[in-house]
């Protein structure tokens, strides 16, 4: 079973390939708000993205109709009445554009023993080559998250997602209300947590991610993810160009528990191929994450 589980992470972190979105905005996915965690012991969980490859301006200025999207997230979901916020700031640069995020708001309430709902929206600031400035609330997502299997040695869950894109991106052609459709799958051995999601954008994207979480001492965790995407519309010009339509990204991170309900968080990733003017050089993101009701049985974890 350990092997079959290793192989499918595997394989959702080599599954599809992509190119920039239009109007992807910057989140994929609901920030670290709780999930079930070993000590998200404590080994920590939750829902979480990576870091996006491309910002609304920056896509839909380059004229593409190719999309990227990715999400990756555990199987845990909250118990009923157990619910966390977090605060966060993410700072992303490519070659040609710069963009920070702050605050990007997220929470998770759990709604039914195998159920939680959550919701997550940045506030995002983008400059230009020319030096401009635009900012205004970006992708926002509202998510109902089902545990298909708990008890298992291998749980799994599905995460379907409303992607509501900003009136920016709609002003510029892109459709406003997308869907995403994860199923992820995660299992613990001793004190590593293995888990990955693979799933569809329906604004035009296959996405696969995979992530391995190591307990450090008694408060804090590292994490290591890798995310790739794959674009299903074709787009003549980027063709033309030779250009792909595929991206894989990497990050890794550190969160530590202060105390039994809050967890600090800090990521660094990059896009690791191919390397273009679009792609992330470098991605920082940190914040906090804090129950505010219900038990704190599940701590949560770092994007």
């Amino acid at each position: 079973m350990r092997a079959v589980l290793v192989l499918l992470v595997a394989g959702a972190a080599s599954f599809g390939g992509a190119a920039p979105v239009f109007a992807q905005g910057r989140g994929h996915g609901p920030p670290p708000v709780a999930s079930k965690a070993p000590g998200k012991t404590t080994t920590p969980s939750t829902t979480t993205s990576p870091p996006a490859p491309t910002t609304e301006v920056e896509a839909a200025t380059s004229g593409r109709q190719q999309s990227f999207g990715s999400w990756l997230d555990n199987a845990d979901v909250n118990a009923p009445g157990e619910a966390w916020m977090s605060i966060a700031a993410t700072y992303w640069r490519s070659s040609s554009l710069r963009e920070l995020d702050a605050p990007s708001i997220g929470a998770s309430v759990g709604v039914t023993p195998r159920g939680q709902f959550s919701a997550s929206v940045p506030y995002y600031h983008v400059t230009d080559p020319s030096g401009s400035t635009f900012h205004g609330f970006g992708a926002t997502y509202l998510t109902g998250k089902f545990a298909l299997a708990q008890d298992s040695r291998v749980r799994v869950a599905v995460s379907p997602t409303l992607e509501v894109l900003s009136w920016t991106a709609a002003d510029l052609g892109a459709h406003r209300l997308n869907v995403v459709l994860p199923i992820s799958l995660q299992s613990d051995f001793g004190t590593t947590r293995v888990y990955g999601s693979t799933g569809y954008f329906s604004r035009g994207s296959l996405f696969g991610a995979g992530a391995a979480e190591w307990t450090v001492g008694s408060r804090g965790t590292l994490v290591a993810s890798l995310s790739h995407s794959y674009s299903v519309k074709s787009d003549p010009l980027a063709d033309a160009r030779g250009e792909p339509r595929h991206r894989t990204d990497a990050s890794g991170g550190i969160y530590v528990s202060a105390g039994s309900s809050s967890v600090v968080f800090l990521s660094i990733g990059r896009t690791i191929s191919p390397v273009t003017d679009t792609s992330g050089r470098l991605s920082l993101t940190g914040g906090i994450t804090i129950n505010v009701a219900g038990p704190a049985a599940h701590t949560p974890r770092v994007p």
